[in-house]
């Protein structure tokens, strides 16, 4: 099956903006134990000069998730295979998301009490109570029943991504029919739905992710550098004048790398692209319960003063990640997504 090098690459940067963005997470008001306020520090923070926009906005990766997700599965489910059985469908998705989920989800609870039995507080300002636990075993921790983001913070975008999955193949055998002009039926309802005021997180998620099922069709008839690449960069310019607009920057950011994809020749690259890629899971999952590992573990056992604030430490903290995701995804993840396939995919 053919590979977007590019947006694997992508997909990486996108993780590392939401990891950076939730940096924070060590400051006051969102760590309890902290006497320094994120937005009094945060212009002192570690490579606060070149990171500084990433710190502010770098949420901003998570919408450019959801376009990379609905051109991934428009190359998949309406390219490569052409039947799939919601069984299928269902397994391959669940065996992918679930195992690490709900390791972190448990790991999150054991940290989270052990905070409450310390300090008899929680942490990060997630909620942790029997129903959103609830919640979150069944994968529907965002779908509209929660009062807020609960245990593993971060999960609520793959919650909501699994809702979004559920309508792509309800809606399959129509987009197969009718290809572009179902999409762009879709998205022209999306964006009308939007500035008539029918607006919710699953339809604005909704919408990038059926931009990013618009522009592999896009792509797929028009793979043009030029092409590609003047639009991406023209879309881009729009994105940015007057106020910030997300759903014309994320698409656009897409098509600039796509553009790029016929470049991607070299095997080495194509390798790296592809890890840094697989990492992209678990860096997302596993950086809250790691944050909240370090700071119990510093406030119980080391007296540092500003600790957080040391760009040794950041540089340590960031490849720490990146060698235990590593294991993860190869030890873990992996793994246990085969033994599920065969398990259930006979």
């Amino acid at each position: 099956m053919k590979k977007y090098y590019s947006l694997e690459f992508l997909r990486f940067l996108s993780s590392m903006s939401v990891l950076i963005y939730h940096y924070r997470h060590f400051y006051s008001p969102l760590n309890i134990l902290s006497a320094d306020e994120f937005n009094i520090v945060k212009d002192s923070l570690p490579f606060s000069r070149l990171l500084g926009i990433i710190y502010e906005y770098g949420f901003y990766g998570v919408h450019i998730f959801y376009v990379i997700s609905g051109f991934v599965f428009a190359h998949v489910y309406l390219k490569i295979r052409e039947h799939t059985s919601f069984k299928e469908f269902s397994v391959n998705r669940l065996s992918r998301l679930y195992p690490l989920h709900f390791a972190t989800l448990v790991i999150v609870a054991l940290l989270q009490l052990a905070f409450f039995a310390n300090y008899e507080n929680f942490q990060f300002d997630y909620i942790i109570d029997f129903y959103h636990f609830f919640l979150q075993i069944f994968f529907i921790s965002s779908w509209g029943f929660e009062a807020g983001h609960s245990f593993n913070g971060p999960i609520w975008s793959v919650s909501v991504e699994m809702g979004i999955y559920l309508v792509f193949f309800i809606l399959i055998n129509l987009i197969k029919k009718y290809e572009l002009k179902f999409i762009i039926l879709i998205n022209i309802l999306l964006v009308i739905a939007d500035k008539t005021g029918i607006s919710s997180l699953f339809l604005d998620c909704a919408r990038l992710f059926f931009s990013g099922v618009l522009i592999y069709y896009l792509i797929l008839s028009k793979q043009n550098f030029i092409i590609t690449f003047s639009v991406s960069l023209i879309l881009l310019f729009f994105s940015f004048v007057g106020n910030f607009k997300t759903f014309l920057f994320c698409p656009a950011l897409i098509l600039f790398f796509l553009s790029f994809e016929n470049f991607i020749t070299k095997n080495e690259i194509k390798n790296k692209c592809i890890t840094f890629g697989n990492w992209t899971y678990a860096l997302y999952l596993l950086h809250v319960p790691f944050q909240l590992m370090i700071i119990l573990i510093i406030e119980k056992f080391f007296n540092f003063t500003n600790i957080y604030d040391n760009y040794l430490f950041f540089i340590f903290y960031f490849i720490l990640l990146f060698v235990v995701s590593n294991l993860v995804f190869n030890f873990y993840e992996k793994p246990l997504n085969r033994i599920f396939r065969k398990l259930f995919l006979k």
